[in-house]
């Protein structure tokens, strides 16, 4: 009798311990698709630009993202992962909303498709983000002001003259 009513207690115990909430299936918990992704022209690569998403492909607020994977292609190419971008806020009141990455590895001339995918500390994946381009081109720096005169400008203002003055 004393072992079954060991056997009994025990299993209220891990009955008590048991999980509490719903389990979801994978698919459920992913990060939602990353939204907008922007590209900005630097003198020495291209900006990549992205908002976090807050949300699982569920709906319910997401409070594990991981991080994102930054994948690349070039000239039509397939895909392949540039970078890894962890998101280092986890349990902070204010969260990060706005991520950038910045591609140095870029030729003139060249068209380049930047795609983000958001994961979960757990190692879920969302669906890959819609691809945004840019053909990159070094931006020309603008003559600096004091090289040309300006329209309309005397002679002496254009020579820089000021004598008797």
């Amino acid at each position: 009798m004393r072992g079954v009513c060991l056997l009994v207690a025990a299993a209220l115990a891990l009955a008590a311990c048991a999980r509490k909430t719903e389990v979801k299936p994978p698919q459920l918990v992913a990060p939602h698709v990353v939204g907008e992704v922007s590209l900005t022209t630097l003198v020495d690569g291209v900006a990549v630009r992205w908002a976090r998403p807050t949300k699982y492909v569920d709906g319910t607020e997401m409070e594990d993202l991981g991080g994102f994977v930054v994948d690349r292609s070039r000239n039509n190419e397939s895909f392949e992962e540039l970078a890894r971008v962890p998101v280092t806020d986890r349990g902070r009141f204010q969260k990060t909303t706005r991520f950038e990455h910045v591609d140095h590895a870029v030729m003139e001339g060249t068209t380049y498709h930047y795609r983000i995918v958001a994961f979960t500390t757990d190692g879920y994946y969302s669906a890959p983000s819609g691809a945004a381009t840019i053909t990159w081109e070094p931006p020309h720096p603008s003559p600096s002001p004091g090289a040309t005169p300006a329209v309309g400008a005397s002679p002496r203002a254009r020579r820089g003259a000021t004598k008797g003055r």
